[in-house]
């Protein structure tokens, strides 16, 4: 049991190193205890821990610079806007530390409030070390950004030299970032120990060439291993090939039917369409999206294996962004999960609702234009008709693509608006990792989801369309929950006979095979008029719902129905700035 211990360690010591993070420099050790941390910088040069609770978040910079240390949250990524802090050890060996605000790219001003407070500080061995804090929401509405659940982007910037006076700063050059960060998640920050009987899948892709092209997705089948008993899974994380990290868009684990006894377990590049096998496997078990770390369940749920009801064979999807049309790319990147015999209270499911992607269709030049996809109260009530008590969804996964600057998932119950599953006003590509609720939430018969992404299409010059591309986009929400069903999707498409009664001669396309209808809408020279045309289509028309299970076959009655739009007689308010100081 001791050498069983020892090599449970080792791997966990191990993971990160294989999963591509390349951390080789050490942690520093922190002053206080935090719950979340991260290197803000490639080089590793710039670590950052912190901690928050309902009204405050303390930071504590590590800094290999014998200069400035300086730390901002931006609106876009940028200087404009931001609300930075910046703090030194001088040569007498005195503090000093600022709240300063941007609105152009240029020195930021001083805030006539100063509502970043230090509380250490120290030069050491070339090493700055700032503990601050500040509130959540200073009350300054003009210069400083609230920080909430929504992904941040924070930006930072350090020197080696002392700034000449507190009122003359030098400009940092290339010593500078943005990275986009859940400040107050509730996911744990890293792996938890893994249990003294975890057992550890490993589905790695077998050294697979990415084609030299913007979207390719590879499909590998995996037997999975002979159990004696039930498992639970209890985390799962990805193992990146280094290097490989910035062409790897996702990866899931999607289980394959017991219809048939075999699958062949040669991969196969399933860019354009799966093969017939590979079709059988609808059911997504485990999702990992860029950006991700480390997905851990609550001590109280698992995710199922080894029963009746479980797969024999998996098939593992990537999806690679190769945007730089490399062709010396060879992949082995793969997911590891953990699994423990010693059974949790509830086995744990995952369900995708949102947009199916059919009839995605965004406009140019649009500032924030919505797509809708709905989980229908139909669904729902079928789908938990033998359980009155419902689910409880404990997780939720946003995925959506390059132009989506907003995702919500709202929850309706009769008409009247609950608090949000989910709500990002500052969505990022680049980060769409698991967002742990802090509380619970109960999915009743009758309810309806509605999951909400808006994409900014400024620089766009014709129409984007639903896909599978990075460029194309997609609208979802996986929503992991206990206790698990035979329920996979609950998602629809905006049915197009809508869409279509914009434009007479896409009407008459629409009996053409494939997409020929929406020509019309690529040849359009885009009003304003027609773009709220189209959100008033896309906010209120009926919708054609996907209500499925494991198996393509639903024996729910509402799948591929349409339905009208979910009433909402009594929408969520919104809530109010309060600026207790004015500018």
């Amino acid at each position: 049991m001791d050498r069983l211990k020892a090599l449970l360690l080792l791997l966990q010591l191990l993971v990160p190193l294989i999963a591509g993070l390349k951390s080789t420099t050490p942690v520093p050790k922190p002053r206080g205890e935090y719950t979340h941390g991260t290197w803000l910088d490639k080089a590793e040069k710039y670590y950052l821990f912190w901690r928050f609770d309902q009204k405050s978040i303390t930071f504590e910079s590590h800094v290999r610079a014998r200069g400035y240390v300086a730390i901002g949250l931006s609106p876009k990524g940028g200087m404009e806007g931001s609300d930075i802090a910046i703090g030194w050890v001088d040569s007498k060996g005195e503090s000093v530390f600022q709240d300063r605000y941007s609105v152009a790219q240029e020195m930021p001003r001083l805030d006539e409030s100063q509502d970043w407070h230090l509380l250490f500080a120290e030069e050491k061995d070339g090493v700055t070390v700032l503990q601050y804090t500040r509130k959540l929401d200073t009350g300054d509405c003009h210069r400083d950004n609230v920080i909430t659940e929504d992904t941040m982007r924070v930006i930072w910037a350090y020197s080696d030299v002392d700034p000449v006076s507190p009122n003359k700063i030098a400009y940092h050059h290339s010593l500078r970032g943005v990275k986009s960060l859940v400040l107050l998640s509730s996911a744990e920050a890293q792996p938890r120990p893994y249990p003294d009987d975890a057992i550890l899948w490993n589905f790695f892709n077998p050294n697979v060439t990415i084609l030299p092209q913007r979207k390719f997705y590879w499909c590998q089948h995996f037997r999975v291993p002979i159990t004696n008993g039930k498992l639970h899974i209890t985390q799962y994380s990805t193992i990146l090939t280094p290097r490989n990290e910035p062409y790897v868009h996702h990866m899931g684990l999607y289980a394959c039917p017991k219809v048939l006894s075999r699958y062949s377990l040669e991969g196969h590049d399933c860019s354009e369409e799966r093969t017939k096998e590979g079709n059988e496997c609808l059911h997504v078990m485990t999702v990992w999206t860029i950006g991700s770390g480390p997905t851990v369940f609550p001590e109280h749920v698992g995710i199922p294996m080894g029963t009746d009801d479980d797969p024999l064979y998996v098939m593992m999807e990537t999806h690679f962004d190769n945007f730089d049309l490399r062709s010396d790319l060879v992949d082995k990147s793969g997911i590891q999960v953990v699994l423990t015999p010693t059974l949790r209270q509830y086995d744990g499911g995952l369900l995708r609702t949102g947009e199916l992607g059919m009839t995605i269709l965004v406009p140019p030049h649009a500032a924030l234009f919505p797509i809708i996809g709905v989980c229908q109260a139909d669904c729902t009530s079928e789908v938990l008709r033998s359980h009155p008590e419902g689910v409880r969804v404990f997780s939720a996964i946003p995925h959506a693509h390059l132009m989506a600057r907003t995702m919500t998932t709202r929850h309706i119950r009769d008409g009247v608006e609950l608090e949000n599953i989910m709500r990002d006003d500052h969505y990022d590509f680049k980060l769409q990792d698991a967002r742990m609720l802090k509380e619970e939430r109960v999915v009743l018969p009758g309810d309806d989801i509605i999951v909400e992404c808006g994409y900014n299409s400024l620089d766009r010059t014709n129409i984007s369309v639903g896909g599978r591309a990075s460029t194309e986009e997609m609208c979802q929400s996986y929503l992991f929950y206990y206790p698990r069903l035979n329920w996979s999707y609950c998602e629809s498409s905006l049915n197009p006979v809508h869409m279509l009664t914009l434009f007479p001669e896409a009407m008459a396309l629409s009996k053409e095979p494939g997409l020929a209808w929406m020509q019309p809408f690529r040849e359009a020279n885009w009003t304003d008029t027609m773009r709220e045309q189209l959100t008033a289509v896309s906010r209120t028309g009926e919708r054609i719902i996907r209500c499925g299970t494991t198996v393509e076959e639903s024996p729910y009655k509402v799948q591929w129905q349409p339905r009208l739009f979910p009433l909402v007689t009594k929408p969520l308010q919104s809530k109010t700035k309060h600026c207790s100081i004015q500018p």
